[in-house]
């Protein structure tokens, strides 16, 4: 008994000795990837500032280019808005010539419009004259048969008062003859009323007479009014038209002042006209000269739309296609990324501390000597150091597990498709036994599996091949990575 504690005491600290001596190389690998971390931090930093500095050589020269290529546009942008100004000028100076000849033409037509508006001026006063002479003798016409119209009206309402008088006068006396006999006590009475009846006749004629007078008086008033304030406006008109004439003297001489200039400037249109001509020709040589470069100039930047269009045409599908590969290209790695967390739960402790084999590991001790595999280590040093670029030895990792979970998923697919075998076997094996217990024609008919021959039983068993027996192909980096952890 004590024996055996002291073998398990010397072979616990032989384990112990083991761990502390892996804890003391994995403590070395581990400043050894620090250090290696750091020189390859500072060898991208170099690398990256000379990136920059020869990116910045090529960006300066694209940059003089470009503006090389600007300059000669803003050249060319300035010599076509000279030409398109020089131009301007030159149709400006035509039309100038033209306003001038409109300014003529507009002055000879204002000419002959201010003697027509004269023409028609004086026959409107001539017509005004006629028209008042028409309304004075038609109102002295109106006036006289007015009056004589009431003359006539007072000496018939004149003579029917009168008439009325003498055939109640009549009637009176008539009255009194016929009824003095009759009637003495009432004589004075009626006498009576007769005089206040005409005292009453009397008033009312009188007041008649004397509303008709002031009617008489009103109509000559008011006659006398309206002639008097015709004959104002007829003197107001007389003076307007002293003033017309001499107004119309004075544009006469203006017009005369007018004539001479139109003279004159119809001289200097006859000498510009010369000149204008010889100018003209000048200027349409240059038209069609401008409008044949504008052709050209038209031509050439339709070409160049047209190439421009194609350009952006060709762009925007490339843009298009580009991005559909890369949303393509995102939603295929956030599934990758969503089935490496749903793996993550499927992982090994060993697989979730070291998931991969480094192989720049491998590399290094190579290259230091630790590790020696005799004839083979020359062909792992050419593998290994056939890594490439950087850039291509990005998804090394994830070809490592991919490979690593493929070839568990054809082990798993392999056992079970021997155990499906096994269960077939032990199935047939079942079905004979239960053929051996029960007796029917038909077991007795083919072999009876209880038969025993030679303390052997008649069952149809077929040995089932493990799979062991298969051969099992271990990559070197596993190998090696396996030999350094147990070493």
């Amino acid at each position: 008994m004590p024996t055996g504690k002291v073998a398990a005491n010397l072979a616990r600290v032989g384990q112990m000795e083991e761990s502390d001596a892996l804890q003391v190389l994995q403590q070395s690998r581990r400043q050894m990837l620090r250090r290696d971390a750091e020189l390859e931090m500072k060898n991208t930093k170099y690398n990256m500032s000379k990136l920059q500095e020869s990116w910045l050589k090529i960006m300066r020269s694209a940059k003089t280019k470009t503006l090389k290529k600007q300059v000669e546009i803003i050249s060319q942008n300035h010599e076509r808005d000279v030409d398109r100004r020089d131009a301007i000028l030159q149709m400006l100076d035509r039309d100038l010539d033209e306003a001038e000849e409109q300014h003529q033409v507009a002055v000879r037509t204002h000419l002959l419009n201010v003697d027509r508006l004269l023409e028609i001026q004086q026959s409107r006063l001539l017509a005004l004259e006629d028209d008042f002479n028409k309304d004075v003798q038609t109102l002295r016409k109106e006036f006289d048969l007015e009056r004589t119209q009431i003359q006539e009206k007072h000496a018939l309402e004149k003579r029917e008062l009168m008439l009325i008088i003498e055939q109640v006068e009549r009637e009176e006396k008539s009255r009194e003859q016929a009824d003095s006999t009759d009637y003495l006590s009432q004589l004075e009475m009626i006498r009576n009323r007769n005089i206040e009846e005409d005292h009453q006749m009397k008033s009312g004629l009188e007041q008649k007479i004397e509303d008709t007078r002031t009617k008489c008086k009103e109509k000559l008033q008011h006659y006398q009014n309206t002639t008097e304030s015709s004959t104002a406006d007829y003197k107001d008109d007389l003076q307007r038209d002293a003033l017309l004439s001499k107004q119309v003297e004075r544009k006469l001489r203006q017009v005369t002042r007018m004539h001479e200039q139109i003279q004159h400037w119809k001289l200097k249109i006859s000498q510009n006209k010369q000149d204008c001509e010889e100018r003209n020709t000048q200027l349409r040589t240059e038209k069609d000269h401008i409008a044949k470069h504008f052709q050209e100039l038209k031509a050439k930047m339709n070409h160049f739309r047209t190439e421009e269009k194609k350009r952006l045409a060709d762009l925007t599908q490339n843009a298009r296609n580009c991005i559909k590969s890369l949303n393509d290209q995102l939603s295929l790695a956030e599934k990758i990324l969503k089935t490496a967390q749903l793996c993550r739960k499927f992982e090994t402790e060993r697989e979730k501390v070291l998931p991969c084999y480094l192989s720049r590991e491998l590399q290094t001790e190579f290259e230091e000597g630790n590790m020696d595999f005799g004839d083979d280590t020359e062909d792992l040093k050419k593998e290994l150091e056939n890594v490439g670029i950087d850039e291509w030895s990005y998804l090394d990792n994830f070809f490592k597990r991919f490979n690593k979970v493929k070839l568990d998923h054809l082990a798993i697919e392999q056992e079970g498709k021997r155990l499906q075998k096994e269960n077939l076997q032990l199935r047939s094996i079942l079905k004979q036994f239960l053929d051996g217990v029960s007796v029917n024609e038909d077991v007795l008919s083919q072999a009876n599996p209880l038969l025993v021959v030679n303390g052997k039983v008649n069952l149809n068993h077929v040995p089932h091949k493990r799979i062991g027996e298969k051969k099992v192909y271990v990559e070197a980096a596993h190998h090696v990575n396996n030999m350094t952890l147990l070493s």
